[in-house]
C-alpha cells in the first residue's frame, strides 16, 4: 500500500465492491419474493389472467381443458378458487395446495412454498370489489427455487468484484504509469545518464499527468544540451590553454639569459604559475575525456588488491616527504572489470588528496573489503585520513568540478577542485559509486564500491 497504483487500485476496488453489495442487499429487499422467481412472473401473471377469463366466459369444463393445455406445454399446474374457498375446476385441488390458498385468501398477500413437486406460488385476484379469486401455481424444477437463486445472485456478486477490480486495477496502471516513468527516468538522470526520458513515442495522453511528462522530457532535453554544451566548453577551453602555456615557457627560456637581479625571482613565480596551470589543464582533459566517452573500450580483469598496492606504494612514498605515511590496513582479494588506467587515476586522486589535507604525522588508512549488495558482490575501498573534516552539507558537492571549500586553504595545498571530481567520474563508468563521509573522531572517510567479477574468501591483515 505504500505505492500509489495500490492506494488507487484498492480504493477503487472497495468502493465498486461495496456499490454491488449494496444493490444486491437493496435486490433482494425490495423483490419481496425469492430471487430467481422474477423472470417467471411475467409468465405466470399472463397464465393467470387467462384462466380467469375462460372460466368466467366458458366455465370449469372449458377452464379444465386450458389448464391441462397449459401443464402439457409448459409445465405449470394452477389451482383456482374463488374468495369463499370454492375449487372451480373439476380437478380436485392437492391439500397442500388449498392450505396455501386459505392461508392467502385470509392475509391477502401472495405466498411461496418450495413444496415437493416444486416451487408453489399463491397470490389473491382481486375482480372487482364482491368478485374475486385465489390461484396457486406450482412452477416446474427447471425454474430456479429460492436456495439457487441465491447461490446465483452470490456468484453474480463475486463476478461483478472480480471484474470491477481488473477495471480498477487497469484503471490504476492507467493513471500511475506514467509517473512511475518519470520516477525512473529521473533515478537515470541523477546518475549521469542525461538521455533517460519519461514519455513514450505511443504516449497520446492530453490529461495533466501527459503534460507533466511532456514538461519533464523537454527539461531534460534541455539539461542534457546544457551539460554537454559545458563538457565541449570545457574541453576546448583545455585544448586552448595549452598553446599559450608554451610559448610561456619559451619566454621563460629567453628571460633566463636576461641578467638582472629581479629577473630570477620573476621566473620562478612565472614557472610555479605555468606548473600550476599545466596540472589543471591536465586534469581538466582527463575529466573531460572521461566524461565524453560515456563507456570504457578497453576493459580486463584487474586483480584490485594489486593495484591498490602499487598506488598506496607510490603514495606512501610522495607522503612520507611531507612527514605522513599511507597504510594498506586491510586487503581482500578480487577482480574486477575495468580499465586499469582510468582506476588508478582515481585511486590516486582520493589518496593525494587525503594526503592533502591529513594531519602532519598522521596515517591515511586504505582498506579494500568485498560486501554484498542488492545487485551482488561489490569491491568497497575506504581512504580515511586524519583532517579536520568536511560540514556536511559539502559532501556531495565535493565531487563536483572545481568545488572548493575555502579558497585561502586551496591556494595553500595547491588543489584546483579537480581530483575527486576525475575519481567519481571514473568510478560511475565502472558502474560504481562514490560517497564521502565524516568519520567519528575526526577526518573524511571516501568510500567507492565497485562491481566484482570474482573474489576469494581469503583476506589477508596488513
Amino acid at each position: 500500500m505504500r505505492t500509489l497504483v495500490w492506494k488507487i487500485f484498492v480504493s477503487f476496488w472497495i468502493v465498486q465492491a461495496l456499490f454491488f453489495s449494496m444493490v444486491a442487499i437493496l435486490y433482494g429487499t425490495f423483490r419481496g419474493q425469492p430471487p430467481g422467481l422474477y423472470a417467471a412472473t411475467g409468465i405466470v401473471a399472463f397464465c393467470e389472467r387467462n384462466a380467469v377469463q375462460t372460466y368466467e366466459r366458458s366455465g370449469s369444463a372449458a377452464l379444465d381443458a386450458y389448464l391441462s393445455d397449459l401443464q402439457l406445454s409448459s409445465g405449470i399446474q394452477m389451482f383456482i378458487v374463488d374468495f369463499r374457498g370454492n375449487e372451480l375446476s373439476t380437478k380436485p385441488i392437492p391439500k397442500e395446495q388449498m392450505v396455501l390458498l386459505k392461508r392467502v385468501l385470509q392475509n391477502g398477500k401472495p405466498e411461496y412454498l418450495d413444496g415437493s413437486p416444486g416451487l408453489i406460488m399463491a397470490e389473491p385476484i382481486v375482480r372487482s370489489v364482491r368478485d374475486g379469486y385465489a390461484v396457486a401455481v406450482i412452477l416446474p424444477r427447471g425454474i430456479p427455487g429460492p436456495e439457487r437463486s441465491v447461490a446465483h445472485l452470490l456468484r453474480d456478486l463475486a463476478l461483478g468484484i472480480l471484474i470491477s477490480g481488473i477495471v480498477c486495477f487497469m484503471l490504476a496502471r492507467y493513471l500511475t504509469a506514467p509517473i512511475s516513468r518519470l520516477r525512473v527516468a529521473a533515478q537515470q538522470i541523477s546518475k549521469g545518464n542525461l538521455a533517460a526520458r519519461a514519455g513514450k513515442p505511443t504516449d497520446n495522453r492530453g490529461d495533466e499527468i501527459g503534460h507533466l511528462v511532456g514538461d519533464f522530457d523537454r527539461m531534460a532535453a534541455q539539461l542534457e544540451s546544457l551539460v554537454h554544451a559545458q563538457k565541449r566548453l570545457i574541453s576546448d577551453v583545455s585544448h586552448e590553454l595549452r598553446s599559450p602555456l608554451t610559448r610561456m615557457n619559451l619566454a621563460l627560456e629567453l628571460i633566463r639569459k636576461v641578467d638582472h637581479p629581479g629577473v630570477a625571482t620573476a621566473i620562478e613565480r612565472l614557472e610555479r604559475e605555468t606548473d600550476r596551470l599545466n596540472v589543471m589543464i591536465g586534469k581538466l582533459l582527463v575529466l573531460s575525456r572521461f566524461e565524453a566517452e560515456g563507456q570504457i573500450v578497453e576493459k580486463a580483469d584487474l586483480p584490485l588488491q594489486d593495484l591498490l598496492r602499487e598506488v598506496v606504494t607510490d603514495a606512501d612514498y610522495e607522503a612520507r616527504n611531507l612527514q605522513r605515511r599511507v597504510v594498506l590496513r586491510e586487503v581482500e582479494p578480487c577482480q574486477v572489470y575495468g580499465n586499469a588506467e582510468m582506476l588508478r587515476s582515481a585511486l590516486e586522486n582520493v589518496i593525494r588528496n587525503a594526503i592533502r589535507y591529513t594531519a602532519i604525522g598522521s596515517d591515511i588508512d586504505v582498506l579494500l573489503s568485498i560486501r554484498t549488495a542488492h545487485e551482488g558482490s561489490v569491491a568497497q575501498i575506504k581512504v580515511r585520513d586524519h583532517g579536520p573534516g568536511v560540514p556536511s552539507i559539502s559532501l556531495e558537492d565535493l565531487f563536483r568540478p572545481f568545488y572548493r571549500l575555502d579558497d585561502s586553504r586551496e591556494r595553500k595545498t595547491g588543489g584546483v577542485g579537480l581530483g575527486l571530481a576525475i575519481a567519481k567520474q571514473a568510478v560511475v563508468l565502472h558502474g560504481g559509486e562514490v560517497r564521502a563521509v565524516n568519520v567519528p573522531g575526526g577526518g573524511l572517510e571516501v568510500q567507492f564500491t565497485l562491481p566484482v567479477v570474482f573474489s576469494s574468501q581469503s583476506v589477508s591483515k596488513l
